[in-house]
């Protein structure tokens, strides 16, 4: 999937997304958010969430966010 600039610059930000992600932008986020822990960006939670709500991932129980 091709992305604007813009589109870029909102899914490279840490901040809680408006609206909700799709599948796809949610696996954009965790590509470029993969340095960031899930408990401490916004972000990356809320693409975890779209990710393990439409069965693409499953979490690890015995390990943290």
């Amino acid at each position: 999937m091709r992305y604007s600039l813009l589109d870029l610059i909102g899914l490279a930000a840490h901040t809680a997304p408006v609206t909700p992600l799709s599948a796809d932008s949610a696996h954009e986020v965790m590509r470029l958010h993969r340095e960031c822990p899930a408990r401490e960006c916004p972000r990356k939670a809320a693409a975890l969430r779209t990710l393990v709500a439409a069965g693409c991932i499953t979490p690890d129980s015995s390990r943290r966010r």
